[in-house]
């Protein structure tokens, strides 16, 4: 009895170890956002978040000022699940849907650009910073 207590624990050991290895290996042998940055892009709604924190950097006072945290923090999440290369992408798609919403001058899409390509060293993740200034020249 008790040999076929150990072969049965031997059994459920062994199907439990190759369970959690072919478990992980799914989870390893596969990239949940995909390889193409405009997917992941849209997987986390377009930035949306970050849209919002690029509209309140245009706003001053202390309301717009609790919001911005709010819409920051809420920004470097939606960035975390962006593989780093498409980081800088998607931000700058991000400043490009905010400033189609409205009329802006020259100077306050300049200002969007610049508060987009800080927002990296504000989430602390790299890439530290973005350099928009090839889009920049309006």
């Amino acid at each position: 009895m008790a040999k076929l207590s150990v072969y049965l624990a031997t059994f459920a050991l062994i199907v439990f170890v190759a369970h959690a290895s072919i478990t992980t290996v799914t989870v390893d042998g596969e990239n949940p956002w995909g390889s193409d940055c405009q997917e992941q892009i849209r997987r986390v709604d377009h930035l949306q978040a970050c849209q919002k924190y690029l509209d309140e950097e245009q706003c001053s006072g202390s309301r717009c000022r609790y919001n911005r945290r709010w819409n920051l923090d809420s920004c470097c999440q939606q960035l975390e699940m962006l593989d780093n290369q498409c980081r800088c992408p998607g931000l700058r798609q991000a400043a490009m849907k905010q400033m189609q919403k409205g009329e802006m001058e020259r100077e306050e899409m300049q200002d969007m650009y610049e508060a987009a390509e800080r927002i990296m060293s504000k989430c602390d993740m790299p890439p530290k910073r973005c350099d928009f200034a090839s889009r920049r020249r309006i």
